[in-house]
């Protein structure tokens, strides 16, 4: 071929290739081909990854640009933030704002879950449900779902939401995860960035996997700690790489499972920093902060300490990045080029359902409060997402903005838990008084949510034990808005009680074997509480263990009706801290229902609590009376406990009537896991009285008590010490008893 022929080629092929390289994405948005694109490679390291910032926060200020950035796990959050176009100094801010501990807890504060959640604690059961069905116990891929952490970087993310490809960033970004089932780095440059971000940052056993595109994905630090090369594949021509990883632990033959196990893990995400970091050429630049075991992994609470680190690592590689520096004006330049995020709320066009569960769209669509045509209220869509997570039936409940025709909108995606519907239940409950009662009862049992669209729920749960019983309950809401709903229940149940005289001498020890149904309607109040009336049908005895005969042999029947008014907005019925619980019931029992007698009771139970810091205050009255007919044992209300005359034993004394207030203070002693313990101690002052007779009839008693209590997983934990004046003092071990 001759030269005149081959010159259109060799054209072509001359103003091909800057076309291909400036398609780089470190090479975009600039048309100086002469300055060296700088990329960043942010490794992973969970709390030490906050040393990230400080590195950031020196860049800008040397004005050093930053081109593109690959970030895995927590350099992949931090990474992601800085790409959508927040400053070093904005993820500083954010990152002091979060409550770190929250967001490593899915579970909804008690307050915000629904009525039917809520009284789901009445039955003591552990918070934890694996699936179950025909291939035996099926166990979440992870113990959390990173429900909040998504909806966290959903909101810091929102200016640059519409832009599904990651080059459109104000800087172009990739996240580094792992495939699943391949073993591979997923390189993540398209899509929703607070997904990416989320996939990079499934630690296993910690998060749930991440689904995207049909990959499986874990964390990336697996594969690939400091992702060098996807920086160098984006067109980096210099490296800026940061580790934060934990280096291997100094270990003997002296250590535990535990250590070996971790050490074993940590070999993966070391070596992979090293390979990487053994990569990097003349003029890239390595910093490792020297975090050592000052900051752990999980240190969350060692922000300052860590930047702090991270500041002085930077004095050995100064004189490099200051070389990398460009003049002001230039900087400015520079950054003004990109694109910038989007500087308004969005105004919602649009709402779209990608529903993968089990619920009817109707039922999902109107707990989703979005008004078309108006601007995003970002905080509102997150509240309502949440109340759907709390149902506790799915592993995400995410949001994405979209642009379609000039258009904005959301679209709203709903994932089931993989293990459900069937979920085992299980529970555990231990009670001691040091003195003779000491019960244990093991629960287990099966829940299925949803049964139908609507959000339908069938449970049923047996108790093993010193007080064996069954408890089958079927649940459903009404109508699509879920506000109205109805509930039935088929139970057996022997609870234990004992009788003792006015010196707490133990007379005799009754079982009371019952069986009967309960059904009731009610109406919801958002979060805040219910209206229900129900309708009561039981039969038993009263069967005498040991002891006095007094009412050894006595058949009842029981035909009730109850209205009840439910205010629940306290975090916790066992120990409470915060909030406000009121209940007020009238129970009529009638002998058209079926009951031995006619009687009326009124209840009123009313606790509120408020902290400050570590300290809490509570106060709170009972008010429970009948008429003046007879009523049968169980009708009896039960004194003892906790709040409930806390000198005497749970079940101690029965009363027709009584009035108690009562008042408390805990003390704080830390959280694990978001789970708090506490010191505390009670003030109560209470009257019974019996038939015929009236609340100034009744002696005035004066109790009180001290406790330790631990609102642990396997349900809320008290040792306390109570005494009464003029009486002896009790102590006493409550665990997962429901009340």
């Amino acid at each position: 071929m001759s030269a005149r022929l081959l010159l259109p080629f060799v054209l072509a092929l001359s103003a091909a290739l800057p076309a291909a390289a400036s398609e780089l994405p470190c090479r975009a948005g600039d048309d100086d081909p002469g300055r060296p694109r700088i990329g960043l490679a942010l490794g992973g390291g969970g709390a030490r990854g906050f040393a990230h910032v400080a590195v950031l926060k020196e860049l800008e200020r040397l004005r050093v640009p930053v081109d593109c950035i690959a970030g895995t796990s927590m350099g992949a959050l931090v990474g992601g933030l800085y790409a959508s176009g927040l400053g070093a100094d904005e993820i500083e801010t954010k990152m002091r704002e979060l409550d770190w501990p929250r967001m490593f807890n899915d579970r909804l504060e008690r307050p915000q879950r629904t009525f039917r959640r809520k009284r789901d604690e009445d039955l003591a059961l552990i918070p934890g449900k694996p699936g179950i069905g025909n291939e035996g116990v099926k166990l979440a891929g992870g113990v959390l779902s990173g429900e909040r952490v998504l909806l966290l970087l959903e909101q810091l993310t929102q200016p640059v939401a519409t832009r599904a490809d990651f080059d459109d960033l104000p800087i172009p970004f990739r996240a580094v995860a792992t495939d699943l089932n391949s073993g591979q780095a997923a390189v993540l440059g398209e899509g929703n960035l607070a997904q990416a971000m989320r996939a990079s940052m499934s630690i296993p056993g910690a998060f749930k996997p991440v689904v995207i595109d049909g990959r499986v994905l874990l964390d990336g630090g697996l594969v690939n700690q400091v992702p060098v090369d996807v920086v160098r594949a984006m067109g980096a021509d210099i490296v800026i790489a940061v580790d934060v990883g934990t280096p291997l632990a100094k270990l003997d033959e002296s250590a535990n499972l535990f250590q070996i196990i971790d050490q074993i893990s940590s070999f993966m995400t070391v070596g992979s920093a090293r390979a990487q970091l053994d990569a990097l050429g003349g003029r890239d630049i390595a910093i490792r902060p020297p975090l050592a075991d000052q900051v752990a992994t999980t240190d969350f609470g060692k922000l300052d300490l860590a930047l702090q680190i991270g500041e002085q690592s930077l004095a050995a590689v100064r004189p490099q990045l200051a070389a990398l520096g460009v003049e002001a004006g230039r900087y400015d330049t520079l950054a003004a080029a990109r694109p910038a995020p989007a500087a308004d709320v969005p105004v919602v066009h649009f709402v779209r359902l990608d529903n993968r569960s089990r619920y009817d769209d109707t039922f999902l669509l109107s707990r989703i409060d979005i008004a078309p045509g108006q601007p995003l209220d970002t905080g509102r869509l997150q509240r309502n997402l949440l109340e759907l997570y709390g149902l506790e039936t799915m592993d995400q409940v995410s949001y994405d903005l979209v642009e379609e025709n000039g258009q904005a909108g959301v679209v709203v995606t709903v994932v089931p838990h993989r293990h459900g519907p069937n979920y085992l239940e299980t529970g555990l409950s231990l009670y001691s008084d040091f003195s003779g009662d000491f019960f244990v009862n093991l629960r287990a049992g099966v829940l299925r949510a949803p049964v139908n669209r609507l959000g339908g729920e069938l449970r049923g749960l047996l108790q093993l034990g010193d007080e064996p019983g069954l408890l089958v309950d079927y649940y459903q809401p009404l109508g699509v808005e879920g506000d109205y709903f109805f509930i039935s229940q088929a139970s057996y149940e022997s609870p234990k009680f004992g009788l003792f005289d006015d010196n707490g001498e133990r007379l005799a020890n009754y079982r009371v074997p019952n069986f009967g149904i309960d059904v009731a309607v009610g109406r919801e109040f958002g979060n805040h509480g219910a209206a229900t009336l129900g309708l009561r049908r039981r039969y038993g005895e009263v069967e005498l263990e040991i002891g006095n005969p007094q009412f050894n042999g006595l058949d009842f029947d029981q035909g009730e009706v109850e209205l009840a008014l439910t205010y629940d907005r306290i975090d916790s019925t066992y120990l409470p801290r915060a909030g406000t619980y009121a209940v007020l019931s009238s129970v009529l029992s009638r002998t058209g229902l079926g009951a031995d007698t006619d009687y009326t009771q009124s209840n009123l139970d009313l606790v509120s609590a408020r902290a400050i810091g570590k300290h809490s205050g509570f106060g709170g009255f009972r008010y429970h009376v009948t008429s003046d007919d007879d009523i049968p044992v169980p009708g009896l209300f039960r004194l003892g406990g906790l709040t409930r005359f806390a000198g005497y034993r749970p079940n101690e004394r029965l009363a027709q009537n009584y009035a108690l207030a009562y008042a408390g203070y805990t003390y704080e002693l830390g959280r694990v896991l978001s789970r708090s313990a506490v010191l505390g101690g009670t003030i109560e002052l209470g009257r019974t009285w019996g038939r015929g007779q009236d609340l100034d009839d009744g002696a005035s008693e004066l109790h009180g008590s001290v406790y330790f209590g631990f609102d642990s997983w396997l349900g809320p934990l008290q040792l306390g010490y109570g005494i009464r004046e003029g009486g002896e003092g009790i102590l006493l071990l409550e665990l997962g008893r429901p009340r």
